[in-house]
Order: C-alpha cells, then structure tokens, then sequence
C-alpha cells in the first residue's frame, strides 16, 4: 500500500491574496515587450500571477526564463511597485486558456523589503493555505 506524502509548506514568508492588476515585460538586448497579468496573492519574497499566455512577443517565458530578464510592475494607489523577477513554477489555471505562475522577486535590498512589508500591511485578507 503507497502513503501519500502530505502537503509540506516550503514557504518562508506567508503570502496574502491580492487582486492587483500588473504588467510582467520581457527585456532581451534590444527588445521590450509586455503583458497583462494579474497579481492574485503577494509574499515578501514572490507573488502568484494569472496569465492568458506563457509567452511574451515571441519568448515562452518558461521555457527561456533564464535568459529573459522579467520585471513586473504592479500600479497601486499608493504608488507603483516595480521589481525583477525569475519564474519558478508554472501550471494551467482553473480558468480556461490561463496559467498561474509563480515567480521570486530577484532584489533583496532593505529598501525592496520595506517597500514589499508596507504593501503587505495594507492586504486585510487572511494568509493563503498551501495548495498541491
């Protein structure tokens, strides 16, 4: 008889669920090209992203994402929230024709902490549960 392993969190900060509106670009020599996301749960170290595609322009993020170099801007009232970022998991979303994706945000300076934790306090929803 097989045991199934239990859901482990490997999380190290909580995320937080969001329904920030964003903008995940491409940069690649002299190319800069865009897509629409949105931003559905948020930590200190990486966020969940919807996407309708997992290519920008002619690049399959995925695929050549240690190539690419990503930022994603996510415009707030407050003010906009720009960071790189490096994708780490992606699968097909309960929503036909989207993907979620995770990515890590790539700074880690005192400044991207304070900025990441002040938006982080403004998020009134209950931490997110680990999902398989």
């Amino acid at each position: 008889m097989a045991v199934l392993n239990p859901i482990v969190n490997r999380r190290k900060e909580p995320r937080f669920r969001v329904g920030w509106s964003a903008t995940l670009t491409c940069n690649l020599a002299d190319l800069e090209e865009s897509v629409g996301a949105k931003v559905t749960e948020v930590s200190l170290n990486g966020a969940r992203l919807l996407l309708r595609s997992l290519k920008i322009g002619p690049h399959h993020i995925v695929a050549d994402g240690e190539s690419l170099r990503l930022t994603l801007k996510v415009n707030l009232t407050q003010g906009a929230f720009v960071a790189p970022v490096r994708v780490i998991w992606y699968s097909t979303s309960r929503e036909k024709g989207s993907f979620d994706v995770g990515v890590t945000f790539m700074q880690s300076s005192k400044e991207h902490r304070a900025a990441m934790e002040s938006l982080i306090s403004t998020v009134a929803l209950a931490p997110t549960q680990p999902q398989c």
